[in-house]
């Protein structure tokens, strides 16, 4: 027979039990360290970004997280080594966009849709600046003497990578042709290209631009966000200039391989939404990224499959496919 104070017990039980079970299941994950794969040199701005990330992180986990920062082959090597590492849920993989492009093009060798995204962690938004020379001023005229000059506007890419598929994009919405020039090594040789007249158009970060849009050495054409950056307070969005559609990123994106167990994929899930609504963490990295926006789960998802979307469309239209 059940006494009041039996029933009272079963009943707490039931309730602890019942509010155990809302919370994230993890059991022992992780049961081993952890490594993180950035398929680019230490040093750069996602390096910086994913280092601030996990410090602030180990507020909330004692879990042994190691960045390995795995270059080469234009970032097809280490993005690979994820890929291929066992799918035990101790290998996460960390990059933006330009993943989404070497995959499209068939330069990686693998499935995009294999790699699962966990979770969004802010994004580094980008511009197109043109330089002193450009014959040019604003987004109007940069659109005005390029369909009055095909071929002419000489814009900085790096071939495959995230910026040549912009800029291909740029191309399609804008109905003009820009002259394509190969600009390799990243941010610092572009820049220089820039500044030094070899290019009229190339991406930037307004961070970066402001001191040479304060100096004229460079022109603030439009920024690829739906906000005004701090640094150029004045710059035209796309969406200002009609074009909603051009609106694009680097975004700092969690992955896991669709092999790696469930619990896993909660787990960080879990711990970047943590982490990402943490005061101090925000203060750090807001400092490097405007964009602090999380994200997970279908939303996630959804925002991740349309994105790459767009790469295959431009990939298909411009025959890129190797």
């Amino acid at each position: 027979m059940f006494t009041r104070r039996a029933t009272i017990a079963l009943i707490a039980g039931a309730v602890a039990l019942g509010g155990l079970m809302s919370q994230p299941a993890f059991a022992d994950y992780p049961e081993k360290p952890v490594t993180l794969i950035l398929p680019n040199k230490s040093g750069g701005g996602l390096d910086i970004n994913v280092r601030i990330i996990l410090k602030h992180l180990a507020k909330y986990t004692d879990a042994n997280i190691v960045v390995k920062n795995i270059a080469g082959g234009g970032t097809t090597t280490g993005t690979r080594a994820a890929y291929d590492a066992p799918k035990d849920g101790h290998t996460v993989f960390f990059f933006h966009e330009a993943f989404m492009g070497t995959s499209a093009q068939g330069i990686l060798g693998r499935d995009f849709r294999d790699m699962i995204p966990v979770a969004r962690a802010g994004a580094i938004d980008i511009m197109y600046a043109g330089g002193k020379s450009a014959p040019f001023e604003d987004f109007a005229g940069l659109v005005e003497y390029a369909k009055a000059n095909p071929g002419q506007v000489r814009i900085g890419v790096q071939l495959t990578a995230l910026n040549h598929i912009i800029a291909l994009s740029f191309m399609d919405a804008l109905g003009v042709e820009f002259k394509l020039i190969n600009v390799p090594g990243g941010n610092g040789p572009m820049r220089a290209a820039l500044i030094g007249g070899q290019v009229d158009l190339a991406v930037t970060l307004p961070s970066a631009a402001k001191a040479y849009v304060d100096s004229g050495d460079m022109k603030q054409i439009v920024f690829m966000a739906d906000y005004k950056p701090k640094a150029l307070p004045e710059i035209a969005l796309s969406s200002e200039v009609g074009h909603p559609e051009l609106q694009w990123a680097a975004t700092n994106y969690f992955f896991l391989h669709k092999d790696t167990p469930q619990e896993a994929r909660d787990w960080w899930a879990d711990m970047i939404g943590k982490v990402m609504a943490d005061e101090e963490l925000l203060a750090e990295l807001g400092a490097k990224i405007e964009d602090l926006r999380f994200s997970s789960g279908e939303e996630l998802r959804a925002e991740v499959e349309a994105s790459y979307s767009r790469f295959e469309a431009i990939v298909d239209k411009y025959d890129l496919k190797k």
